[in-house]
């Protein structure tokens, strides 16, 4: 309560120093030039107000900025050498803002006698241009602009995400594109590879880059030569601001409430915390003790069972934790500013800073039922079932720092990045029951976990471009580093035996056969580095009297990983095991592994060596790729060339041999325009790209996820796979903004890699032979004008794109079957509805979201596969401008609906994916509430 009252504390203040600041002060033309057919910035280009002397150039960006303007409508000239010059009219500047005007200039006719000015109204400009961005793209790709998401009512990545055809956003933050698993889909932050935020897969959680400081992103789903060739679902590019167009700062304040947590009295802390838990560090409370950090390495073979006793007891007592807990609502800030200056020369320097900040409390409800694993529902016995609720207290801290300066034709940019996230989950199990021992009298049992979880990101590429002689040849170059890792100290697990109509005990098992899973402490960190240079040279050149392109460039790259993790399970250390240990006469959870236990009772801690398998990875990779950008004439143009990967991944388990993969692919690809009319492209493509295998996946050792309770293992021997990609694109462009596509692909995949169900929940991965997808993708983005005219639904926009996916997979057994690829699914649906109009102070939205039945793991022989129902999943927002549009408030309302999150054994035939109540089983169901948020933003006005 004391932190909630000091936000609003905050907040008042920042309402009350700025109200002196809303004076009148003079505006601001900021826009983009680029060419009207091939859409590359003009450099160089002049822009003047007519009427005056004022006026700019462009810079390297093709960007320009007009400073100290009064308010009122003005008229600009923009010429280019070579290019037919342009009037814009009606360009309307107010007090203390930034006009946005990008514009297009089309090449000037060799054959003209004089020159020639095309005159165009603002309104009219702004939508040519919106044409020529999404009408020259060299490949299949689907994004958002800045002026897009500066009009939404978007608060992070993953919610700008949504918006993009052909994607789907899941948890809020993870992008699937094209129904493929996360693993097909490649990450850049500002043309820099991307660290995993989820250190055991390939993927990234949007949610941490605040969309206030996104200028746009862009996803694309075919590749060209100067693209990373490990992708075939999509590429997705993010980049950030660099250099604003005007002084800012923000602050915003936004408190949560979930259906399922806030304000209930039932939440459950662990205990004890530590002294950073608020600010998302751990400050070292957890760490092993440093009796059994000394002899870890000989520890199983080399220890006695009464130096375990004596190093057992240097283990901190906390297992511990406070029940009927009340729930607070979450709290997150953030704040963000921002300048530039430009100089007399027109050199311009700039800043963008982010700091954001979240403290809240979640929970989820549900059961578990695990079964033997025939592929005959008439034959499956449950081996167990139980409630399991989670109780979760997070904190995330992160931001971004980034610095621009523009001189000449000339950028330098450095772009920084970075996010930590800090979980503590307590798993709560209740009403279970083991079917191994009897299916008439199961044992009957109930138990905890604590989990700690900390995970960080950090990005930083420094990055120029330079452009040179007048043939405007561009070189670009970048330098970058990442840091990802993962820390998971003490989690703590007990389970206790509840027969009924007796006392309460624990099992010990002996030294030989350690369970952690039942009883013990698990410890893990890991640290991941990826450092990387690039650099490209484009040559304009000219062919058949239309523009061509010549690019060529390389990339180094070094990855480097050390991972670490410790199981230790309590012991009997003065029997064989199967020893118990009742809990009355003054023992409970709460104190019987203290020191004073452990020694009067003869416990101990053994190591459990098959899932306690240290390692290091490392992954260096080179690339080169040549690219030709042809035009042949005015509508037809083609993108081609290829692109060489060589890649050595290494492996290195503790005390095992060293497991090496190197590979070397030559990726060719080939993207053809064709422009039917001025409204309508035909795209057609084709591309080679490779999907890697991840360290966690080629690392042996076992691992219990205990919120799944499935057994993880690696497998050595899995190999990259192959894919060649085709696709083809008819696209319409009513107006501005408006989009109707139609589009056909095909993948066909060499050695798939796939997460497969060994059974007895014992998941591991494994290469499939081939598979083959065909699917087809649709989409429509229209205002709703066309209805009735009227400013309002001249500003309302209805979008829906669905995607449709047939696939067909040869296992390595030899089975074929009819079903998606493992993390896939069969269809995709995203539709919404959006109020954004220019000036307005009021926005709404609403988003719905569908994916097909998911293949979370596939089944070996004999086995039965597992499934992820369909969620639906209904988001909105609302915002309100208020003071004068210096303020904005805020509801989000996140998954509606909230529907559960249910896996089923599928028991149909293998084209028949789709849940079948009384034939499939569920095996686990989580609720987790739908939640709301209600924040309060403010702009600062600064007087000029």
């Amino acid at each position: 309560m004391f932190k909630l009252k000091v936000y609003f504390t905050l907040l008042i203040f920042i309402l009350t120093i700025s109200t002196a600041l809303f004076a009148q002060s003079p505006g601001k033309i900021a826009g983009r030039i680029t060419d009207k057919k091939t859409g590359e910035t003009l450099i160089g280009a002049s822009i003047g107000i007519e009427g005056t002397t004022k006026g700019a150039s462009t810079n390297v960006d093709g960007r320009f900025l007009l400073s100290d303007l009064q308010p009122g409508k003005y008229t600009l000239s923009i010429r280019y050498i070579g290019y037919q010059s342009k009037s814009i009219s009606d360009v309307e500047v107010k007090a203390g803002a930034v006009v946005q005007l990008d514009a297009t200039l089309e090449e000037a006719s060799t054959q003209a006698l004089k020159e020639v000015t095309i005159r165009a109204t603002y309104r009219q400009e702004s939508v040519n241009a919106l044409y020529a961005r999404q009408k020259t793209s060299i490949q299949v790709t689907d994004g958002i602009s800045a002026d897009v998401i500066r009009r939404s009512p978007d608060r992070n990545t993953g919610d700008v995400l949504k918006r993009v055809s052909g994607t789907s956003v899941q948890d809020g933050k993870f992008v699937v594109i094209r129904g493929l698993a996360e693993r097909y889909n490649n990450n850049l932050l500002n043309n820099a590879v991307l660290p995993s935020s989820e250190p055991d897969k390939k993927a990234f959680a949007f949610d941490i880059i605040p969309s206030s400081m996104v200028d746009n992103i862009v996803v694309y789903k075919t590749a060209t030569p100067d693209l990373p060739g490990d992708f075939s679902g999509g590429t997705i590019n993010t980049i950030t601001k660099d250099i604003p167009d005007n002084q800012f700062l923000e602050a915003s304040l936004s408190v949560g409430y979930n259906s399922k947590t806030t304000f209930k009295n039932n939440f459950i802390n662990a205990r004890p915390s530590g002294k950073y838990d608020f600010l998302g560090f751990d400050d070292g409370s957890r760490k092993l003790p440093a009796a059994y950090s000394s002899v870890k390495n000989n520890y199983t073979s080399g220890t006695t069972s009464d130096q375990k006793v004596a190093i057992a007891q240097q283990f901190p007592n906390t297992f511990y934790y406070q029940e009927g807990q009340n729930s607070l609502p979450n709290i997150g800030f953030q704040f963000s500013t921002g300048n530039s200056h430009t100089s007399k020369s027109n050199n311009r320097f700039g800043y963008n800073f982010s700091l954001n900040y979240s403290n809240g409390h979640r929970s989820s409800f549900g059961d578990r039922i695990g079964y033997t694993g025939f592929n005959d529902a008439s034959k499956e016995l449950p081996l167990y079932s139980y409630d399991r609720n989670v109780f979760s207290n997070y904190k995330s801290l992160g931001g971004l720092l980034n610095f621009a300066y523009t001189f000449g034709r000339n950028k330098i940019a450095l772009r920084n990045l970075y996010n930590n996230d800090f979980t503590v989950d307590f798993e709560q199990t209740s009403n279970a029951l083991n079917f191994e021992a009897s299916q008439t009298d199961p044992l009957r049992y109930r138990g905890y976990s604590v989990e700690t979880t900390q995970n960080g990101i950090y990005s930083s590429v420094l990055e120029g471009q330079h452009t040179l002689g007048k043939r405007n040849i561009i070189f670009d170059w970048n330098a970058s580093y990442g840091l990802s890792y993962r820390n998971q100290p003490d989690q703590r697990i007990v389970t206790v035996y509840t027969p009924l109509n007796q006392p309460e005990y624990i099992s010990l098992s002996s030294e030989n056969s350690p369970k952690p899973n039942d009883l013990g402490r698990v410890y893990s960190t890991l640290h991941e580095n990826i450092s990387g240079a690039k650099a490209n040279l484009a040559i304009p050149f000219k062919w058949m009297d239309q523009p061509q392109r010549l690019k060529f460039g390389g990339l180094i790259s070094h990855r480097s990983r050390d991972f670490s993790i410790d199981a230790l399970g309590y012991t009997d250390a003065v029997g064989f095991g199967n020893r118990n240990i009742i809990l009355q006469n003054g023992y409970t959870t709460a104190n019987v592994f203290s020191p004073e236990s452990i020694k009067s009772n003869g416990i101990d801690l053994s190591r459990l060596d098959q899932s306690s398998t240290d390692y290091t990875g490392k992954a260096d990779q080179d690339a080169g790729y040549l690219m030709l950008d042809n035009k042949f004439t005015n509508k037809l143009r083609f993108v081609w060339g290829a692109r060489v990967e060589r890649y050595n991944q290494t492996l290195l388990p503790a005390g095992k041999t060293l497991q090496e993969y190197n590979n070397t692919d030559v990726l060719p690809s080939g993207n053809l325009t064709y422009g039917l009319t001025e409204k309508a492209n035909f795209r057609a493509s084709y591309f080679r790209s490779v999907n890697r295998p991840e360290f966690r996946e080629l690392a042996s050792f076992r691992y219990f996820d205990y919120q799944t309770n499935f057994i993880i293992s690696g497998n050595p021997a899995l190999q990259r796979s192959l894919v060649d990609n085709a696709d083809i694109r008819y696209e319409y462009f009513p107006s501005g903004g408006e989009i109707i596509s139609v589009s056909a692909f095909y993948k066909k995949f060499k050695n798939p890699i796939e997460q497969i169900n060994q059974g007895n929940d014992i998941l591991t991965y494994q290469n499939a032979l081939s598979a083959k997808d065909i699917g087809v993708e649709a989409e429509l983005r229209k205002k709703l004008n066309f209805i009735a005219e009227g400013s309002f639904l001249r500003n309302v926009t209805f979008y829906v794109n669905a995607s449709y996916i047939n696939a067909k997979v040869k296992l390595a057994d030899g089975r074929a079957v009819s079903t998606p690829l493992q993390g896939q699914s069969p269809y995709l649906i995203n539709s919404g509805l959006y109020y954004t109009p220019d000036n307005a102070d009021f926005s709404f939205n609403i988003l719905y979201n569908r994916i097909g039945e998911r293949l979370k793991f596939r089944a070996v022989t004999g086995g039965v596969d597992i499934y992820e129902k369909p969620r639906d999943v209904i988001d909105m927002q609302l915002s309100k401008a208020l003071f004068n549009k210096h303020a904005e408030i805020k509801l989000t309302v996140s998954d509606l609906l909230a529907q559960p999150f249910v896996y089923y054994n599928n028991y149909g035939s293998s084209s028949s994916t789709a849940y079948k109540k009384g034939e499939d089983k569920v095996i686990q169901s989580r609720y987790s509430g739908f939640g709301t948020t209600l924040s309060f933003k403010y702009n600062f006005d600064f007087k000029k």
